[in-house]
């Protein structure tokens, strides 16, 4: 074989390249940039539109309809779902699956923002997007230990400044700061007295603020800056601005009410900890650049050497990514050096100490020229490769095993060790070729699926591609070259064991051909039997020491409401002894503390518990606990307690979306799904985000009268937004940051409705003309929150599932009930959750199969150029797609997305062992023997490198099956049982289909060998 004897004229530069890739993975080892699980493509955004003093249902139609009609027109967009409620609207949007160049995306909705933007009326003083939603931080920090805010997030911001410098630091987002303004209180009564309105003061105050430069003089050669002082620059300024009287006479602004730097109202989300006030600090890395790991290392020193300078506020840790990312990198390095072990062991027991020893060294050279390519590649080392690695090295030890047992069977034939060298290489380079092809064909599917599942879980893909090319190149030309001088010339004995099963499975094929079909077709419909009985699961849940609490009040809920109940929930959790820590974000979900954490546009009636557990055992009886105790004492609140979860973020196992235009139709469609999901098996924590509304106050101008007294409609808005909100006067520089200066009535937010009614608008004269004498005042009801999705009307209900529930057999429920009642007319029925996100992620993979299945018929018909072979393999694949279900019955594990993986690993490996036994029947048939005999020899011969394979895979898989991961073990046991089911099915059907399918006047060149 020339390649080969290229091979050997090189082997000095062969050697040296492979111990140079060695040394550069070992190197990426300790280098590369780790995290525990992949970053996902920035295809999340926000839009952000606040309208100060406008209604739900005014929102909705002056801002969120003509947002969303634009928004439609960017192909970009797969949905958009926005939240209307008063003062502002928030337009939550999702790119296509297929994006990845998510800037572009991003600027075609920033293009038509802008076009939606001409359409808005005046007074809109925010607009807004957030395309970053999807990165979460690596660190969540508190600075506590005071009770004035506003001094602890101006220390907040001090830190923020003193981190930003620390190596792989992205950005630093703050929570919690109150969000200063300097305001301005004034008395009504004194207001009256003395015949002035607001608007004389806002007026005063923008007169005395205005920036005008003093211009540059020259004294010889210096110039000399000349600072105008037109602006306000000290609180003292404000407070002695002159206020004029009507009757010409002066007064200080101070005398008019009281003037102060305070938290802005109305209030902002707030932070605590430990039921401590607290501003936070999330840190973020730069992207897919940093350790992780040693990042942390450096965040903590430089906190250490900076705390004093806060006392005695206190610098706490919340959530700390490198210590998990630690935890979980050492836990998987610990469970590939065991599958190593347990591999090496494996094939040394059954090839002898010293080939086995040649052939086990292949392993972890192959993952750490993998994990080198990967590192060079621009690869993260995270959860996701690491299992890729794992997964592969049963696989890429098959081709080591096959070169090395073709060795020996040629020195058992009595050729010399370099003849049997060079008769291995030459028959086995072409079969392993095909095979390691049709292995890596079935991964393609997997590698290209696009989609937050497919960016999830692609390394796996990856690392296995890249470690079965690599070891067909090391078996094939760098093994043989070691061979030469170390495999052993006597002959290796076999075992009993493997004598006796070679010689049953050549007496089966040749016997009991139909009994052998007909038991294995009675196998494979018992097994498709138990396939009801497996449950879905997307995803599982993840294995963490924490559980999350989302609280949810009604849509009108203040903040300070809000607050009250969730400290009562907050001081409930710290009691129990089985929580160790508790973080509160009020008005907000917070920081997402973890990928998978679905987050939610901030709002009044919402709270977000992170609570620190003592063990995975506490997680569920605190969930238990919050659902049987906590939720009964908060009628008034919904209390949703969850684990952490995996995979693509995902708002609930079950999530059902009706959409409509008739509020009413939806109102009856909600009451009557909900009811369905409540009698449905495992569904619990049912809620929706139906609107109860929020009583309003309604103010009608009567416009003759209005304007016999010359006050315009405008007036009346100014005056009473004035008396609550408070009108903006400008901005006055406080620090490094300008503020807001407001200027409102000394009730404020707390006016009462008799005050409302009194209060005075002044003429054009200066009179004060009273409320009630130009408008009628009444009360009632209109909509606090109105859900749009896919710019339609929508109600959307969420349920988690109980304890070995199945997200199929509600929906499954859900339909049979429909059928007898179905939804009102004009309201439609989208899934989300679970069942979304499992048909997005298999219709990825049914997108890209195409392409893995040609590869894996061009790789076949290369090796064998027959339809006939080619049908003989292919039997192999339902073989191993069977035989993962009795394993997961067994084991008690669901059927999800990661089994799915397992079944792809499955058919590799199956058609990978069918081909190199089909390879050998056509050798001897190229020689001239019988079917009958071409085919035992070929049982005899590859009886015992399949088991060998199989047994390495199996034994290489235990670790990953066995640890306490929630990932792995369904993939680990879908694995392991398909393909000691499938083996075995493999040994016995092939060898018959060869009995029945092929003769000798079918038999092909002998295949494998390249011509010199």
């Amino acid at each position: 074989m020339k390649l080969f004897e290229i091979m050997r004229h090189y082997q000095r530069l062969a050697y040296a390249l492979t111990g140079m890739l060695i040394m550069v993975g070992i190197a990426s080892w300790f280098t590369m940039a780790r995290q525990e699980d992949p970053s996902f493509p920035q295809r999340a955004g926000l839009i952000k539109v606040v309208f100060p003093g406008v209604t739900a249902g005014q929102i909705e139609k002056l801002i969120t309809e003509p947002l969303e009609e634009q928004l439609t027109e960017v192909e970009e967009l797969r949905s958009i779902k926005s939240t209307s409620r008063d003062d502002v609207v928030l337009v939550v949007m999702q790119l296509q699956d297929r994006i990845y160049d998510t800037d572009a995306a991003w600027d075609r909705v920033r293009r038509a923002m802008e076009k939606a933007e001409r359409d808005f009326p005046q007074g809109v003083v925010e607009f807004s997007l957030d395309d970053q939603r999807v990165e979460i931080p690596a660190v969540v920090i508190s600075v506590v230990g005071s009770g004035d805010i506003v001094s602890m997030a101006e220390q907040a911001e001090k830190l923020k400044k003193q981190l930003l410098h620390v190596a792989g630091v992205s950005r630093i987002e703050i929570n919690g700061d109150p969000e200063k303004e300097l305001r301005i209180e004034l008395d009504n009564n004194t207001l009256n007295q003395l015949g002035i309105n607001r608007d004389q003061v806002v007026a005063a105050i923008q007169t005395h603020n205005k920036i005008i430069p003093g211009g540059l003089i020259r004294i010889g050669n210096q110039g000399l800056r000349i600072a105008s002082g037109s602006d306000l620059q000290h609180t003292g300024d404000i407070e002695a601005i002159p206020i004029a009287l009507p009757n010409g006479q002066r007064i200080p602004l101070h005398a008019l009410g009281k003037i102060s730097i305070a938290p802005k109202e109305p209030k902002a989300a707030q932070s605590y900890h430990k039921g401590a006030r607290a501003v936070s600090l999330g840190i973020f890395l730069q992207r897919g650049q940093v350790d992780s790991i040693k990042f942390g290392v450096a965040l903590r020193e430089r906190l250490d050497s900076v705390r004093e300078q806060y006392a005695p506020l206190k610098i706490e840790e919340i959530f700390f990514q490198p210590d998990f990312v630690a935890d979980r990198l050492s836990g998987l390095q610990l469970s590939l050096l065991g599958s190593i072990s347990i591999i090496a062991l494996a094939v040394v027991f059954a090839l002898g100490w010293r080939n086995g020893l040649m052939v086990a060294s292949v392993v972890p050279v192959v993952a750490i020229i993998a994990l080198a390519i990967y590192s060079i590649g621009g690869g993260v080392l995270h959860q996701i490769a690491v299992i890729g690695v794992v997964i592969s090295l049963g696989i890429l030890v098959d081709n080591a095993i096959v070169v090395v047992e073709a060795i020996e069977q040629g020195l058992q034939q009595g050729l010399n060790r370099k003849a049997a060298v060079k008769e291995a290489v030459a028959k086995m380079a072409f079969p392993l070729f095909t095979s390691t092809g049709t292995t890596v064909a079935a991964f393609i599917p997997l590698l290209l699926s696009k989609g937050g599942t497919g960016d999830f879980t692609r390394g796996v893909p990856v690392m296995i591609i890249l470690s079965l090319i690599i070891s067909y190149i090391i078996s094939v030309l760098v093994l043989p070259l070691l061979a030469e001088h170390l495999v052993r010339e006597r002959v290796r004995k076999k075992s009993r064991f493997l004598e006796y099963t070679s010689e049953k499975l050549v007496s089966i094929s040749r016997y009991h051909a139909g009994k052998a079909m007909i038991v294995g077709l009675a196998a494979l419909v018992l097994t498709l039997a138990l396939l009801p009985m497996l449950k879905l699961q997307f995803f599982p849940s993840a294995d963490r020491d924490q559980v999350y609490i989302d609280i949810t009040l009604p849509g009108d809920a203040t903040l300070e409401r809000t607050l009250t109940l969730s400290s009562q929930v907050e001081e409930a959790l710290l009691e129990r002894i089985d929580v160790s820590d508790v973080f509160r974000s009020v008005g907000m979900t917070g920081f997402r503390f973890y990928y998978n954490l679905d987050g939610v546009p901030d709002s009044t009636n919402l709270a977000r518990l992170m609570v620190n557990t003592t063990g995975l055992a506490a997680n569920q009886h605190i969930i238990d606990w919050v659902e049987d105790t906590l939720q009964p004492r908060f009628p008034e609140a919904t209390l949703i307690a969850k684990k952490l979860g995996q995979g693509p973020p995902s708002p609930a196992p079950v999530e059902i979306r009706l959409i409509g235009q008739s509020q009413s139709q939806l109102f009856k469609a909600a009451d009557q799904v909900k009811a369905i999901l409540a009698r449905a098996p495992g569904t619990h924590m049912i809620r929706d985000d139906l609107d109860t509304g929020i009583a309003e106050f309604s103010v009608r101008v009567e416009n003759n009268t209005a304007q016999e007294l010359g006050i315009s409609n405008e007036q009346v808005a100014t005056g009473l937004f004035g008396q609550s909100r408070g009108l903006n006067a400008g901005e006055y520089r406080y620090g490094d940051d300008p503020i807001t200066i407001r200027i409102r009535s000394d009730g404020g937010d707390h006016t009462q409705a008799e005050e409302l009614r009194s209060l005075y608008l002044y003429d054009e004269n200066g009179d004060a003309v009273p409320l009630d004498a130009v408008a009628e005042v009444s009360a009632q009801w209109s909509p606090a929150v109105i859900h749009h999705y896919g710019g339609q009307r929508s109600v959307t209900m969420l349920s988690e599932l109980l304890p070995g529930a199945a997200y199929n057999e509600v929906l499954a429920a859900l339909d049979k009930e429909l059928e007898h009642q179905p939804l009102p007319d004009g309201v439609e029925l989208e899934l989300g959750g679970d069942a979304e996100g499992s048909s997005k992620a298999n219709n990825a993979l049914l997108k890209t199969a195409p392409l893995g299945i040609m590869l894996l018929l061009f790789f076949m018909l290369l090796q064998f150029n027959s339809f006939r072979r080619l049908g003989i393999i292919l039997t192999t694949i339902p073989l191993s797609a069977m035989g993962i279900i009795p394993g997961l019955f067994l084991s008690g594990q669901p059927f999800g997305f990661q089994s799915l993986l397992g079944v792809i690993a499955l058919i590799g490996i199956v058609v990978n062992n069918a081909i190199v036994l089909l390879d050998l029947v056509d050798a001897r048939l190229a020689e001239g023997v019988s079917v009958d005999e071409a085919v035992a020899q070929s049982i005899r011969e590859r009886t015992a490198p399949i088991l060998l394979t199989t047994a390495t895979t199996v034994l290489g898989l235990l670790p990953l099956a066995l640890s306490a991961s929630t990932l792995w073990p369904p993939m680990a046991w879908a694995i392991i049982s398909g393909l000691m089911m499938s083996t075995l099915l493999t040994l016995v059907f092939i060898p018959v289909l060869c009995r029945v399918l092929l003769t000798p006047s079918q038999s092909l060149p002998q295949p494998g060998v390249i011509p010199a």
